[in-house]
C-alpha cells in the first residue's frame, strides 16, 4: 500500500479499491544480490475486487438457521439487527452464499462441517455478542475441503467482544483434537476492526486463526485493526498478496512456513512473531516482504525457541528494524535482496 490507511469504509459501498502502485523497481535502490531472487514476481500488494453478495435490497431480521445434516444451506439473504445467523453441526457440504448482513453478531458457528462453502458474504457494522462472540465463521471438528471466497467483515468499534478467556476471529478454524482437520482456501477478503474490550484477560481476537490440523492458502486480501494477530496460523499454510496492519502483530506463525508477498503496515508490537519449540530450529520464508509502516517496529521476533526468518526480497524504509531486541537467542533474519522505499 505504501501509505497510511485510516478506517476504511466497507468494500460493498466503495466497490473495488484502486491501490497506488508501490515504488517501481526502477525507482528504488537495490542492495547487492547475495542469494537467489524471490520466487514471487510481484513487488506490491494489490487489493482485489471483492464480489458483492447478490442478496437484493429488502433487508429484515432473520431467524437463526439451525444447521443440521439435512439443512440445504442459506443464500440470497439480506439480514439486519440479529444475534447469529447460522448455528449447528454435522452438516456436510453446507453452503452460505450471497448473504449481506448489517449490525449482526457472528454469522456462523458450527462443528463437523466437511466441505463447507462460504462465498460472497458480508457483515458490516458487525456486533459482538456477549455469549456467541464475533466473526464471520467459527467452526471446529473438521472442515473437509472448505472454500471461503469474497468476504467482508467490518466490526463496530462500539460493540466489541467482552473481555473473557475466549478467542475470536473473522474466520476461526478451531480445535486441537484429532478430528479438527481439513484443507481450506481463503481468497478475496477484507476484515477490519476485530476488538475485545480491555480487562483482566488477554485480548485474543485475530483476523484469521487456524489450528494445526488445518492447512491451506490465505490469498488476496487485508486484515486491519485487531486486538491480537492479523493472522494467527498453525499447520501448513501459505499466505500471498496480503496486507496486515493495525494489529498487535501482523502474523503469528507456529510452524515452518513458506509465503509469497506480504505487506506490513504499522502493527503495534512486531510485524511477524515466530513461535519456536525446544530443541528444534524453525524457518519462515517470505518471497517478498514489504515494510511500509513505522520502521521502528521490528519486522520479526522469535519466541520459545530458535526461529529464523528468511526474506528473499525485502522492500523497506531506511532504518527498518529487522529483529526485535527480545528475540529468542540464536534466531536471525536473513535478507537475500533489499530494496528501499
Amino acid at each position: 500500500m505504501f501509505r497510511t490507511l485510516g478506517l476504511a469504509l466497507p468494500m460493498l459501498a466503495l466497490g473495488p479499491v484502486t491501490q497506488n502502485p508501490t515504488a517501481a523497481l526502477s525507482g528504488v535502490v537495490a542492495a547487492p544480490m547475495t542469494a537467489a531472487t524471490a520466487t514471487t514476481a510481484a513487488t506490491s500488494f494489490r487489493m482485489p475486487s471483492i464480489a458483492k453478495p447478490q442478496a437484493g435490497t429488502t433487508c429484515k431480521a432473520v431467524a437463526t438457521l439451525r444447521m443440521t445434516a439435512t439443512t440445504p444451506g442459506i443464500s440470497k439473504v439480506c439480514a439486519v439487527d440479529g444475534t447469529i445467523l447460522v448455528n449447528g453441526k454435522d452438516a456436510s457440504g453446507f453452503v452460505m452464499a450471497d448473504v449481506k448482513a448489517q449490525r449482526y453478531g457472528p454469522l456462523m458457528r458450527g462443528g463437523n462441517v466437511p466441505d463447507l462453502q462460504v462465498q460472497r458474504v458480508s457483515d458490516t457494522d458487525a456486533r459482538a455478542d456477549a455469549t456467541l462472540g464475533l466473526g464471520l465463521v467459527n467452526v471446529s471438528n473438521g472442515i473437509g475441503k472448505a472454500v471461503f471466497h469474497d468476504l467482508v467483515w467490518i466490526g463496530s468499534q462500539a460493540h466489541q467482544a467482552i473481555n473473557s478467556d475466549d478467542a475470536w476471529a473473522a474466520i476461526a478454524l478451531k480445535g486441537k483434537d484429532a478430528d479438527d482437520v481439513g484443507t481450506f482456501e481463503i481468497n478475496n477478503f477484507d476484515f477490519q476492526n476485530l476488538f475485545m474490550a480491555s480487562g483482566s484477560h488477554y485480548q485474543n481476537v485475530d483476523g484469521i486463526s487456524t489450528e494445526g490440523g488445518y492447512s491451506g492458502t490465505i490469498t488476496n486480501g487485508r486484515v486491519m485493526n485487531a486486538s491480537d494477530a492479523c493472522l494467527d496460523i498453525k499447520g501448513d499454510v501459505r499466505v500471498d498478496n496480503v496486507y496486515l496492519s493495525g494489529c498487535r502483530q501482523g502474523m503469528k506463525t507456529w510452524t515452518n512456513q513458506n509465503h509469497g508477498l506480504i505487506e506490513l503496515g504499522t502493527n503495534r508490537f512486531v510485524g511477524i512473531i515466530g513461535k519456536g519449540t525446544k530443541g528444534a530450529t524453525r524457518t519462515i520464508t517470505v518471497d517478498v516482504l514489504i515494510a511500509s509502516g513505522d520502521p521502528s517496529v521490528p519486522l520479526f521476533r522469535a519466541e520459545d525457541g530458535v526461529v529464523n526468518l528468511h526474506i528473499r526480497r525485502l522492500i523497506a524504509k531506511p532504518g527498518q528494524v529487522l529483529n526485535g531486541s527480545g528475540s529468542f537467542s540464536g534466531s536471525k533474519v536473513t535478507v537475500d535482496q533489499r530494496m528501499a522505499i
